[in-house]
């Protein structure tokens, strides 16, 4: 008795282990079916790439901030390599417009003009030849089209003398040009941007502003002669500066 039980218990165990070995080699291709290697150069890295690279970013030069130009700049990336950027922005004419005019111009009120209002507008088209990152990280080489106005007032009526005659007028200093942009630029994690760059290029600039020829009569009794000037010249453009920002 005690051998037919003996010999039940060990063809239940065997009968078990093979259950159990069998339905470990049924699952086992399957899976192995489920596992997937990536290489690097595999699509899903590629796509990952794409989904962590930045497509834009808005940003401001402090550097401009000096000279009395308070812009604000978009950038757009157009391909993996190529991406634009436009700036519109405002002026406050803090110095003289006589600038490289200074020698040429008989305005002798252009210094005591007030600040007034003027704009700037830029163009930039950008390529970033990284192989470690897609536009628009990292170093950047650029064409920059732009135009900059800086307008000063003259006296007002409250003002004696010739400055009282060109109350109500204005110097006016135009800048057009084209320069050769280099730059760099990093995003933080919190998608902050840093990007700092040099220009080089020409501008040709005007100033077009109302002179005070001669006049006529005494200290009580004055006429003056007013004569609308324009001066232009053209002359190498260099830019320096830093903006800060945010993208994503």
């Amino acid at each position: 008795m005690k051998q037919n039980l003996l010999l039940f218990i060990l063809f239940l165990f065997t009968f078990t282990i093979q259950s159990q070995v069998k339905e470990e080699e049924k699952k086992e291709p399957e899976t192995q079916s489920r596992i997937k290697v990536y290489t690097p150069t595999g699509s899903a890295g590629k796509s990952t790439k794409n989904d962590n690279s930045y497509k834009w970013a808005v940003k401001t030069d402090l550097f401009a901030y000096v000279v009395g130009e308070f812009p604000l700049s978009f950038e757009y990336r157009l391909t993996k390599k190529v991406a634009v950027e436009a700036a519109v922005g405002a002026t406050y004419s803090f110095f003289s417009n006589a600038g490289i005019f200074e020698e040429k111009n008989d305005d002798n009120y252009e210094k005591d003009a007030k600040p007034g209002i003027g704009n700037v507008f830029r163009g930039t088209i950008k390529y970033y030849p990284s192989s470690d990152y897609d536009a628009i990280e990292g170093w950047n080489f650029g064409i920059q089209l732009f135009s900059k106005t800086n307008i000063r007032e003259y006296g007002t009526e409250n003002s004696y003398g010739a400055a009282q005659a060109l109350a109500g007028k204005t110097s006016k200093k135009t800048k057009t040009g084209v320069s050769l942009i280099i730059g760099k630029q990093l995003f933080q994690d919190s998608n902050i941007a840093f990007e700092s760059y040099i220009g080089i290029g020409f501008a040709n600039t005007s100033r077009e502003y109302t002179a005070v020829e001669t006049f006529y009569g005494d200290n009580n009794n004055q006429t003056f002669v007013l004569t609308p000037k324009k001066i232009e010249e053209t002359a190498p453009n260099f830019q320096l500066g830093f903006k800060i920002g945010f993208g994503n």
